[in-house]
C-alpha cells in the first residue's frame, strides 16, 4: 500500500497492489488487483487479475477479471468486462 490511502468498510484480497492517494469505500477487491495512484473506489465489485490505472474513479460498478481500466477513466453504476472472442 502507498501513501495517503483509506480503506473503509471493504475486503482486499491477497497480493494486490495499492498506490498512492487512493480511496476504498465500502467495496470487494479480489487477489491480484493492481490500484494505480489517485483511485477512488465506492461501493463496488473487482474481479482478479484487474489493473486500473491512475486517478480512476468507480462508483457502484463491477469489474470482471482480467479487466485493464484506462488512467483518468469515471465509471458510475456500469458493469466493466473483457469483450468474449467468439
Amino acid at each position: 500500500m502507498g501513501d495517503k490511502c483509506s480503506v473503509k468498510k471493504s475486503v482486499i484480497g491477497r497480493h494486490c497492489r495499492i498506490g498512492s492517494n487512493v480511496k476504498v469505500v465500502n467495496s470487494v477487491i479480489m487477489d491480484h488487483v493492481t490500484i494505480g495512484d489517485g483511485c477512488s473506489i465506492q461501493g463496488s465489485v473487482v474481479c482478479s487479475n484487474v489493473q486500473l490505472q491512475e486517478r480512476v474513479v468507480l462508483r457502484d460498478c463491477q469489474v470482471g477479471a482480467g479487466y485493464v481500466v484506462s488512467s483518468g477513466s469515471e465509471h458510475k453504476g456500469e458493469s466493466l468486462a473483457k469483450k468474449e472472442k467468439q
